[in-house]
């Protein structure tokens, strides 16, 4: 690494993290390696302005929320079936090899569930979508969910608490089919 690279060193470390948020903010690849590109570009730029008040991951998870945000208020929202259908193609980690391997009746029941999740997700206002994908998705704690969004961290618990309920209710609810 040249010296030139060496001050951002610490910004390209969590790019991977930047990617996986992106990834389920975003709902389409393209979106995902654009914003996690400007994010990480940004958060490079503008280190030397970085007040280590919050983590560094915080603080990239912050730019990438708003980053994500911004695409979206540029593009045209997408239907819940193509947001589905990109579910349905997203590309999954391997399973966990065990000594048992679910069948295929074990394997029909998880992606319809899988499926009912994602779409009731997908439902939800887009501030508690992304309060679920940052503290379920990607294990934040509450105060991260909290620097990522720019709320307090009592305003994102209360955020999370709202957001799972009404994911809840949506799941518990039958369709309207």
């Amino acid at each position: 690494m040249d010296d030139a690279t060496a001050p951002t060193e610490p910004v390209w470390r969590y790019r991977q993290d930047v990617w996986r948020l992106a990834t389920q903010l975003c709902h389409h690849r393209q979106d995902a390696e654009d914003v996690t590109h400007s994010a990480l570009l940004k958060a490079a730029q503008h280190l030397d302005q970085f007040r280590w008040e919050a983590s560094l991951r915080t603080w990239l998870h912050r730019i990438a929320t708003n980053e994500c945000r911004m695409l979206r208020r540029r593009k045209t929202p997408l239907s819940l079936e193509a947001m589905l259908e990109q579910a349905a193609t997203a590309e999954q980690p391997p399973p966990e090899p065990s000594a048992q391997a679910p069948g295929p009746e074990e394997l029909a029941i998880e992606a319809e569930t899988r499926r009912q999740v994602l779409a009731a997700l997908a439902t939800l206002p887009d501030h508690y979508r992304t309060a679920l994908l940052l503290k379920d998705g990607l294990g934040l704690r509450a105060e991260a969910v909290a620097g990522a969004m720019g709320i307090t961290v009592p305003a994102a618990r209360s955020l999370l608490h709202r957001a799972r309920s009404v994911l809840r209710g949506r799941l518990s609810s039958p369709a309207d089919a």
